[in-house]
């Protein structure tokens, strides 16, 4: 809950100077008349609009409202696709561990025609397959496979054939995607932004969405750094979208900016412990590396007074979900 105080104005330049006073919670009914400082942030119109498609935000420190305002985005350097759904999971996916997956083995190399019309039967056809399954971030083994025979890619093209609204007609979103390396995320988070490698090879859902880098100049290991942030969890959460969904629409919008030689080389190099130590122990810590891109992120925005504020408030949210999803919806 918030108090927002708007000022109706007909005058075009005298709307844009308008001030938003905008007041955060406050648990006692008496203290709204005078709310503390620091509950209260005030925007003029032409600032908030700085910020297109954004939902009204309270309690965010200047230095960072501004810090987004004169940021790029992530639609600029990169581009979140959905993937593959199935519309009926029980008969095309698999946890790692089921049986099916574990006697027929999961495809560690597919060619071209493969990735199209399936792979035969006397080889192992079960692909990994990325559907989201909560939190994870950094890097994360396979826990769900889809079965890519080529009876199965053949029952999901004749499906995908039906009329529209047929019931469990799957929809191929963005084929030519899968099996190419990028990054990947689950779409239904209440808690951080974890974004985790998607390894070439894989199929990605349309709840395990997919983000791939399209600025050559960029580097995908400093993407993934930057979007496990405590800075992109707060610019997400305060700023960009506030709800429990964060679809590819709005990682796209989360604000960023083009690192230095120096700056990228650092977090690249952070971020390739961090997998490698996950790769050996998924329960590995690696709290240390975590704390150091931050500080490298933070040193990239201009954050200087607020990253106490931003630290505070990563740790409020948490992790979003621990155990994953099952493979059926």
């Amino acid at each position: 809950m918030a108090i927002t105080t708007l000022e109706k104005c007909s005058d075009g330049e005298a709307r844009r100077a308008s001030v938003m006073r905008l007041v955060d919670y406050i648990r006692e009914p008496a203290d709204f008349s005078t709310p503390p400082a620091e509950k209260v942030i005030e925007l003029r119109q032409e600032e908030y609009e700085a910020l297109p498609e954004t939902p009204f935000f309270v309690g965010v420190p200047r230095e960072v409202f501004e810090a987004a305002r004169a940021s790029a985005r992530i639609r600029d350097v990169a581009r979140g696709r959905q993937g593959l759904a199935t519309a009926d999971d029980a008969r095309f996916l698999a946890t790692a561990d089921d049986p099916r997956v574990v006697q027929v083995g999961i495809a560690a190399a597919i060619s071209e025609p493969e990735q199209r019309a399936g792979i035969s039967a006397s080889k192992p056809y079960w692909v990994s397959f990325a559907k989201g399954g909560g939190y994870g971030d950094y890097w994360k083994a396979i826990e769900t496979a889809i079965d890519w025979s080529e009876e199965s890619v053949a029952e999901l093209t004749r499906r995908d054939g039906l009329p529209a609204a047929t019931p469990r007609r799957p929809r191929f979103q963005n084929r030519d995607f899968y099996f190419r390396p990028g990054l990947t995320y689950s779409v239904v988070s209440s808690g951080r932004v974890s974004v985790r490698l998607l390894p070439a090879g894989w199929i990605f859902g349309h709840k395990g969405s997919a983000i791939f880098v399209e600025d050559e100049t960029q580097n995908e290991l400093f993407i993934l750094g930057y979007l496990n942030s405590a800075l992109a969890t707060y610019f997400m959460k305060k700023i960009v979208n506030t709800t429990a969904t964060a679809d590819v629409g709005y990682v796209e919008k989360l604000p960023y900016r083009r690192p230095g030689p120096e700056a990228q080389a650092a977090v690249v190099e952070r971020i390739e412990a961090i997998i490698e130590l996950l790769k050996f122990d998924p329960d590995a810590d690696i709290q240390e590396f975590r704390d150091e891109i931050d500080e490298l992120v933070f040193d990239l925005f201009d954050i200087r007074n607020s990253r106490d504020t931003i630290r505070r408030f990563y740790g409020t949210v948490g992790r979003a979900e621990g155990p994953a999803q099952a493979a059926s919806e």
